[in-house]
């Protein structure tokens, strides 16, 4: 044990305030800039001891927040100012906090309907919360942000986009939903791997509406990946040419439905479910009476 160089003395006291370790007896300044590798409280008791040593867990959306007193401040006029703004900033904190939690009880509750998995569901609460603090939700409903957020991570993970079924289960208006899309593709869109969408996705949801057998499928994914050799895809919506595809192999193995029970399937129009087969058929030199 260290002991006073001055007085010989073996009582050292350690001055958290100057960094110094002091002799008891004298006073004497034994080391300075000691560095003392204590906890940063004081407990004087052990039962102090064992609850301020123990730390909370942070939770995992935690965020630091700035608030607005008027502490300090002088003046009436300043303390009225204050005032004001620490009403203002209330206000402002308790709707983000509102909107946040509306809308991630939206997507709970949508993608519980759609019984989307687990993932989609975590990502879009990401999103959503990227929005919200990128100011996307100005000008727009929650609702829509919440179907925009939960398309884009379907788009995300490679699942067939459900924006047609979410406007009908929200409701929303698809044409304020697509604009809630095209500012998170804007203003999130860098941040995300995003693939083009593959028409291949799109297959076993509109065959197994109209009761194609696998064999239909089996061919339309043939001609699909034809026309992706061909680069007959690019540009083209994904349920046009997976829903064209089907259509043609249809006429193939006989099981023949309706043009308007396909485009009806696929959510698009016959003119353009035509446009498509015709496209295929006269590109890929595909001959079929239909």
């Amino acid at each position: 044990m260290s002991a006073c160089p001055n007085c010989g003395s073996t009582k050292l006291v350690f001055d958290p305030h100057s960094g110094e370790l002091k002799c008891a007896e004298c006073g004497f300044v034994v080391e300075e800039g000691f560095i003392d590798t204590g906890p940063e409280w004081r407990a004087y008791d052990e039962e102090q001891r064992l609850a301020r040593s123990r730390a909370e867990p942070a939770r995992p959306l935690a965020k630091l927040s700035t608030v607005i007193g008027r502490g300090g401040v002088q003046g009436a006029a300043r303390r009225a100012e204050f005032a004001r703004l620490s009403l203002i900033h209330a206000a402002i904190s308790g709707e983000e906090e509102r909107s946040l939690k509306a809308g991630r009880e939206e997507i709970s509750r949508l993608t519980s309907a759609l019984q989307l998995p687990q993932r989609v569901r975590e990502e879009a609460f990401r999103l959503f919360t990227l929005a919200q603090r990128a100011g996307l939700l100005k000008g727009s409903s929650v609702t829509c942000m919440a179907v925009a957020c939960i398309a884009l991570a379907c788009r995300e993970f490679g699942i067939p986009n459900p924006a047609p079924k979410l406007c009908e289960v929200a409701p929303a208006e698809p044409s304020r939903v697509r604009r809630s899309y095209a500012l998170l593709l804007q203003h999130l869109g860098g941040k995300l791997k995003l693939e083009p969408p593959s028409p291949l996705k799109y297959l076993p949801m509109i065959a197994s509406k109209l009761g194609l057998s696998a064999g239909v499928q089996r061919t339309a994914a043939e001609i699909i990946r034809a026309a992706d050799e061909a680069r007959i895809l690019l540009g083209k919506p994904p349920k046009s040419i997976a829903a064209a595809a089907l259509y043609i192999s249809s006429a193939i193995h006989g099981e023949k439905r309706g043009r308007a029970a396909f485009a009806e399937a696929a959510g698009i129009t016959e003119t353009t479910l035509r446009k498509r087969v015709r496209e295929l058929m006269r590109r890929l030199d595909v001959y079929v009476h239909i």
